[in-house]
Parts: C-alpha cells; structure tokens; sequence
C-alpha cells in the first residue's frame, strides 16, 4: 500500500478493532467465559431455602472453580453491616456473583439453572404441562409453606399471616395437602418422570416437616407422615431418599443441623412442642365441652363468653378461652397468648355492643389474693351499675 492507502484504511482498522473489543466485552458477560468471576452462595446447612440450591449445586457437579459455599458469618452473620449491606432482609441464602448481589432462594436457583445450563441436568421437565406443574409446586412452597413454616421452629408469632401457632400449624397441613394434589399420578418425580426444581424446592423443607412436626402432634409417636403429605408426595419422598444420592446427601446436612438444634434445647420452650398444658381440667374445661351447663351469650372457635352464676352486677359475664394452653394465670402470658388475649378483649367489646351495655368494667383477677377462684384464664364483663374506684 502506498501511505495514502494506509492512512485511508486506518479508519477502517480502528473501528474493527473497537468492535472485537466490544465483543470480547459482552461474551465476558454471557456464562461459561473464563472472564466471569467465581459466584459465592453464603449459606449454611440448616437452611431449606439454601438447600434448594445446593441440590442444583450438587446435581450439576459444580466445583470450587465454579461458585464457593460460605458460612454467613464470614462477613460476621445475618445481621451484620457487611450482610445487611448485601441481602437488606438479613436471611439466607445469599448469592453474590460480578452482577451483583442475588438475593431469595428461588431467583438464586433459577439463575444457577441459567448460569451453568450447559451441565446436566437441566431440572426442566420434557413437557409444557410439567413445567408448568414444577412452577406451581414451586410457588405454592414459597407463598403457602414457606411464609409461615416458623411455626415450627421459632419461639413466638408472628408466622406469617398467622399471630397463632395452632392456625399457622393447620394451615401449614392443609398447604401441604394442596401441594400432593398438585403432584404428578405416576411419578417418579413430583412433576412426572423428569426432575424438576419443584424436586429441589419441596425436598429440604420436608426434612423439616417430618422432624418438627411429630413434636407437636398429640401422640408424636402415632405420627403418620403419608397422611400429612399425601400419598403422592410421601411417594415420592420415599423413593427420592432411596435413588437418589444427592438428595440423600442434602437429606444429611440439613437432618445433622436440626439434631443440633434438638440438643440445644430449640423445642423445650416452644407451646405445644416442648410446653405442654398437662394440668387437671377446672370447671371451664367442662363447661367448654357442654359437660356443664351454662349460658353462653356469645362464642367463636376460640373464645366463650357467658353468664356468671354469681352476678355481682346487673350484667355480668365470664370471657374465657376455649383451650387454657399454659395460661392458668395473666402473669404467664408469653407472645403466644396475645392472640387469644386480644381476641379476649375483642369479644368483650362486641358483646357490650351487641347488648348495648354502654359502660362496663373489665376485670382479671390474677392469683388467690386478688380472689382468683378458676385457674384457667378469664375476664368479668361487668355492667348495668355504677361501678366504685378504687375496686374492693
């Protein structure tokens, strides 16, 4: 080329140049390249929700060249500045990769799915009609189980929508049961003959229903999983724990943690688990069960209110819970009793509405001295009279 040549061509050469730059760039970017930066899931094995992904981990054969496992407390735990900066919810799993902080077990999932979609398997079922079942079984677990699965396990309410373990307790059997009849017939797998994420999502928090759930059943030793699960998934739960080496293998991780919990005492303090109310019935228990006769003015589910035999006024009433559960007395009133205890008040205020009682005094008497006479919790709704300060 002459040099006029040259200099009309640099141009050209520039802008090629520029373009493989910009190439090299975006292919940075896309999974699999040598430039993409190695992910770290901080986890840790007591965690459904993390174990979910470690299915996918573990399936897919990914190694420490492929995403790090930490410990939470690592960047000095859940609710350290350096966590809270990354995942603002304080919860695991967390997943930290060069497009930033992942956060929420399902999105992490499916972006492991997405990430490292050139390893088998591909946890995406052959049919429409599968995925579409893996989906909602996935998202059923999430919104329905998930929420409130603290019930189980954590000392006081809230569990999710619920302020009363007993209601996030059979709402957690009930969602269990829709999850079966959202279950494939045949099988092997929750969706069909191809594993799933709906696999990875339910399997961790099964180990969990099946270890905690016995502790607040009646008779724990008369726990009969299928008839919680459901046939189809206590199927499928049986069979995948026997085939299946690494959900075996997650099976241990997260059984081996809650054995540690056991140990530590979690359940001691926990109403209707470790606490129970093993107490002689009183004369309420009995006038609950109709065993006595009694007036009732008003009642829900939860809560009786009628007549004192012993009026001390012209309108007086006895509001009292249908079930004592440890609370002979106010003073052991602990976060699982302010349900039944506002619902309590509720029912008094609706009962002198519905009677148009105008004013009224609401009264506990905790202990002998204070002429306590059933140790089962209750108010006196008094009304009808001009009422004496200070009370006698």
């Amino acid at each position: 080329y002459f040099e006029g040549d040259c200099m009309r061509g640099r141009p050209l050469i520039l802008a090629s140049l520029l373009l493989v730059a910009s190439l090299s760039l975006s292919l940075a970017e896309e999974p699999g390249c040598a430039a993409m930066s190695v992910p770290t899931l901080y986890d840790m094995p007591v965690s459904n929700n993390g174990a979910r992904c470690r299915i996918i981990i573990y399936k897919k054969g990914l190694t420490e060249q492929d995403i790090t496992i930490l410990h939470p407390s690592t960047l000095g735990g859940l609710k350290s500045p350096e966590y809270l900066a990354l995942n603002p919810q304080g919860k695991m799993p967390l997943l930290t990769t060069e497009h930033g902080a992942i956060l929420e077990s399902d999105t992490i999932a499916r972006y492991l799915l997405d990430r490292f979609s050139d390893r088998a398997p591909s946890f995406a079922p052959a049919t429409l009609q599968a995925r579409v079942k893996s989906d909602l079984i996935c998202r059923l677990h999430d919104i329905y189980v998930g929420a409130i699965q603290g019930c189980m396990y954590k000392p006081a309410p809230p569990f999710g929508i619920h302020s009363s373990r007993q209601a996030a307790l059979a709402d957690l059997k009930k969602q269990l049961l829709v999850i079966n009849d959202a279950a494939d017939e045949t099988g092997p797998f929750l969706t069909g003959p191809d594993l799933s994420l709906a696999d990875a999502t339910l399997f961790p928090t099964l180990v969990f229903v099946l270890k905690m759930l016995p502790k607040f059943a009646e008779e724990p030793l008369k726990f009969d999983p299928e008839a919680v699960l459901g046939a189809k998934v206590f199927r499928w739960w049986t069979w995948i724990q026997a085939n299946d080496e690494v959900f075996a293998r997650v099976f241990k991780e997260v059984d081996g943690a809650l054995q540690d919990w056991d140990a530590q005492g979690r359940w001691d303090t926990i109403l209707f688990a470790g606490k129970r109310d093993d107490a002689a019935p009183t004369i309420f228990d009995r006038v609950v069960s109709k065993q006595i006769p009694s007036e009732v003015v008003m009642e829900d589910e939860d809560v009786m209110v009628f007549k004192d035999i012993h009026p001390q006024a012209p309108t007086h009433l006895l509001i009292i819970p249908k079930q004592r559960n440890l609370l002979p007395q106010l003073r052991y009133a602990t976060a699982d009793h302010a349900h039944i205890l506002a619902k309590m008040n509720l029912m008094a205020a609706k009962v002198a509405a519905e009677l148009k009682l105008g004013d009224f005094r609401l009264v506990i008497n905790d202990g002998a001295d204070a002429q306590q006479s059933v140790f089962h919790v209750h108010m006196h709704l008094l009304a009808g009279r001009k009422m004496q300060w200070p009370p006698g």
